[in-house]
């Protein structure tokens, strides 16, 4: 080979040489650095803003959102989340019957999500057996936007007793001491006194009264909340239309006649509730009818008739006006049975229509003795000498009467939700 041709040959390894460099510089280069740089998107021609949460919280439903702990505890339970804050959280609570609902805040940690529980403290805020009702939450977040979750309905009931039933439209009867014969014993009772209730005084029944029938004393006292006096036989809550009895399944006749009693007060306070009609109803006609329909048919019993008898004798009787507030400790039974006899005298000098046009102005507010006055022509203290004669008792030597003025001054209130009825005599 000589050096022509050598130089030839070297010539060509270059140009292809070069060709192979130029090929990976423009195709496998950029590959090679692709795969060892961190991927980058190419920007977009028209890019979309990411969109701003503009609703209130979204909050979801927890798998358990109320737990009854009667009588301790009501719990309330809830679990939400939201895109923005949550600030502010109100449990709002409507009772059945109740015109106003009651709202409560609840402590917690702002936060985007919130899982809280409210105890609401019934040794605080008593609620009896049988009160249901709705409640919600109110979220507000940190824009200040409210969001209000669905109505959920509650109820208070005692978590361990299994309670029997009987029920119409107007009455319930619960007990769990006792075959079925018992509670409708106790039912057929309560139905009939109420259509002699409604015949009478025209009451009108628009919501279920429940009776809940006790069968152990101390059952029935834990039940009561935080005010018990101890002597306590029976209960009632007229604005939630509930009744307490403590009576055991061998009790059936006190059964009867304290479901009746404490049914008619709860019926009654339907009847007056107005503005002025808590504050015009003296106490002695609030027992008084409750006495009464609870006796009647039959006689008085020896519990109440023995010392009614004893006060007429002796000139010792309560007077009306000083029973217009609670009946003496200590003379619990001669209040019930002065009352009693007040009330019967009542319907037999004057009848059921005046009973009803009595009741009606109770209802709008007033004075009582000028009530009555215009009902009967009597203010109390005539009426009460009059009943007195009546029965065989002294008048009244000395008036107890308050000057009518041209401002009414009315009487006490004195809600029943704490008055006693009285523990049959053993």
């Amino acid at each position: 080979m000589n050096l022509r041709t050598l130089t030839i040959i070297l010539a060509a390894v270059t140009v292809v040489a070069l060709c192979v460099c130029a090929v990976f510089v423009a195709v496998l280069l950029p590959q090679v650095i692709q795969r060892a740089s961190p991927a980058i998107a190419p920007p977009a021609q028209n890019p979309t803003p990411r969109a701003q949460a503009t609703a209130g919280p979204a909050p979801t439903r927890p798998a358990k959102n109320y737990t009854n702990d009667f009588p301790r505890h009501l719990l309330f339970a809830l679990d939400t989340e939201s895109a923005t804050e949550i600030r502010q959280v109100s449990l709002v609570i409507q009772v059945d019957g109740i015109q106003t609902s009651s709202r409560y805040l609840p402590e917690f940690a702002p936060s985007k999500k919130v899982s809280l529980v409210y105890d609401f403290d019934l040794q605080k805020n008593y609620l009896p057996p049988g009160v249901m009702g709705d409640f919600w939450w109110v979220l507000k977040d940190a824009d200040g936007k409210e969001t209000t979750t669905a109505k959920e309905r509650f109820r208070v009931d005692e978590p361990v007793i299994q309670w029997k039933k009987v029920q119409n439209s107007k009455i319930a009867i619960y007990w769990y001491s006792g075959e079925q014969n018992f509670g409708q014993a106790i039912f057929d009772r309560a139905v009939a006194s109420l259509a002699l209730l409604e015949k009478d005084t025209g009451v009108t029944v628009d919501r279920q009264v429940q009776i809940f029938i006790y069968g152990n004393r101390n059952d029935f006292l834990n039940a009561l909340g935080p005010n018990v006096a101890g002597f306590e036989g029976g209960r009632t809550h007229p604005e939630y239309s509930v009744v307490l009895i403590d009576a055991g399944a061998r009790e059936l006749t006190y059964a009867r006649d304290a479901t009746t009693h404490e049914m008619t007060h709860v019926i009654m306070h339907a009847k007056i509730s107005g503005a002025l009609g808590e504050f015009t109803f003296p106490h002695w006609l609030d027992e008084g009818l409750a006495m009464y329909y609870e006796t009647t048919p039959g006689p008085l019993g020896a519990q109440f008739s023995i010392p009614l008898k004893k006060a007429i004798d002796t000139d010792t009787l309560l007077s009306l006006r000083s029973m217009a507030g609670r009946f003496p400790i200590a003379q619990v039974d001669l209040g019930y049975a002065e009352s009693y006899s007040a009330v019967e005298y009542f319907y037999r000098k004057y009848g059921r229509e005046k009973m009803q046009q009595l009741l009606l102005a109770i209802k709008a507010g007033g004075d009582f003795d000028e009530l009555l006055s215009k009902v009967t022509g009597l203010n109390t203290d005539q009426f009460e000498n009059e009943w007195r004669k009546d029965v065989g008792a002294k008048p009244r030597a000395a008036s107890t009467a308050t000057p009518v003025t041209g401002k009414p001054t009315p009487f006490p209130t004195f809600s029943l939700s704490t008055d006693p009825t009285a523990t049959p005599a053993k």
